[in-house]
């Protein structure tokens, strides 16, 4: 059996010391910036359009631009948005826009102090609860309809992945 002299025992407890010092810098760093892009991040709509309407089988399907925003001085990515569309008080769905099978350089970026735009495609049927809403969209008054998109983006860095959650009144 091999024993370490003094000297080897030195080493091995410096080397602990060095791989803990490590990982607590590694960990004190990830909690600084999850606590800088929790405050310094945001998501908005910027846009509702009507892409299609299906008449046979009583569908449409709404084109929703969202809006990250980062006041950060890190480069961000989005991992995904879950979101939930309320029109005119009245539920019409949930949703999600993934890249998270998508290496994260291939992920849309949100640069330095810039806003970045990304596009989901959310499909609802009709019902008679939202007859009135249904009509303005389709004569496209998206306007005239009080939006209520709420939800949350997953925006990642290097190092970590922090939950924004927005409620976006339109």
């Amino acid at each position: 059996m091999l024993t370490l002299g003094r000297k080897g025992k030195m080493v091995v407890i410096g080397a602990a010391v060095v791989m803990i010092a490590i990982f607590m810098a590694a960990w004190y760093r990830t909690v600084i910036e999850e606590g800088e892009i929790s405050k310094s991040v945001r998501i908005n709509i910027q846009g509702i359009n009507v892409k299609s309407v299906d008449f046979n089988n009583n569908t449409m399907t709404l084109t929703i631009n969202f809006g990250i925003t980062n006041n950060t001085d890190k480069i961000i990515t989005l991992s995904k948005i879950d979101y939930e569309v309320i029109v005119d008080g009245v539920t019409l769905g949930k949703n999600f826009l993934s890249y998270e099978d998508i290496s994260l350089v291939g992920r849309p970026p949100v640069f330095t102090r810039q806003t970045t735009t990304v596009s989901s495609d959310f499909t609802f049927n009709y019902s008679s609860n939202i007859d009135s809403s249904w009509n303005k969209l389709i004569r496209g008054d998206v306007d005239s309809i009080e939006w209520n998109i709420k939800g949350t983006a997953d925006i990642e860095t290097a190092w970590s992945i922090v939950p924004i959650q927005f409620d976006e009144r339109l």
